[in-house]
């Protein structure tokens, strides 16, 4: 039998997607199927790189209302129609610890399009904050967030942790267990 491929393509703004990404590929490489992964910033996937797949992985940090390096992906549907199986995963602060699947999946389905994104697998991560490495337009962005999440009247868990990120110079709530049922959904798409 020969070897399958997978490629992650992820957008990472300040690392917690890419961890994952990383996480994700040294998961499936342990897989009993033992397929190659190729790993690859968003920036740099061609459309050879995405027709080499038997699996997309698609991993975006969801930024302000955005998901890292879609525009840039989309201007790759074509070569993404082309895979038979793809997955897409978003990171980002609270996760689905605050955000409801149906709206993290809906930014997915925006920034990916139907006919690429529909129908298919999609998980969601909780990342972190880093302030050494943000840029000061998002700190100042999150200076205004850290305020208002201060003065709120009954602040829950995750917006205390956004705050004590915040004075603490970041914080970090990923968790590679999160990856399970992403690295299994794919496993099952290998064996087809």
């Amino acid at each position: 039998m020969t070897s399958k491929n997978v490629v992650i393509l992820y957008g990472s703004n300040y690392g917690f997607t890419e961890r994952y990404s990383r996480w994700i590929a040294e998961d499936l490489r342990e897989l009993e199927t033992q397929p190659t992964v190729i790993l690859s910033p968003i920036a740099e996937a061609t459309d050879e790189l995405i027709e080499s797949a038997d699996v997309l992985i698609v991993g975006a940090s969801y930024l302000g209302g955005f998901l890292t390096g879609a525009p840039t992906l989309r201007k790759r549907r074509e070569a993404m129609a082309k895979v038979p199986h793809r997955v897409f995963f978003t990171v980002c602060f609270n996760g689905l610890a605050v955000y409801p699947r149906e709206y993290l999946d809906n930014r997915v389905l925006k920034s990916y399009k139907e006919e690429i994104a529909g129908g298919r697998p999609m998980f969601h991560f909780r990342g972190g904050l880093d302030l050494s490495q943000m840029t000061r337009t998002h700190k100042t962005v999150l200076a205004g967030v850290r305020t208002a999440y201060k003065l709120k009247p009954h602040a829950n868990e995750y917006d205390k942790q956004m705050v004590e990120s915040f004075d603490n110079g970041g914080g970090d709530y990923t968790n590679r267990e999160d990856t399970k049922p992403l690295v299994a959904t794919v496993a099952e798409m290998l064996q087809k």
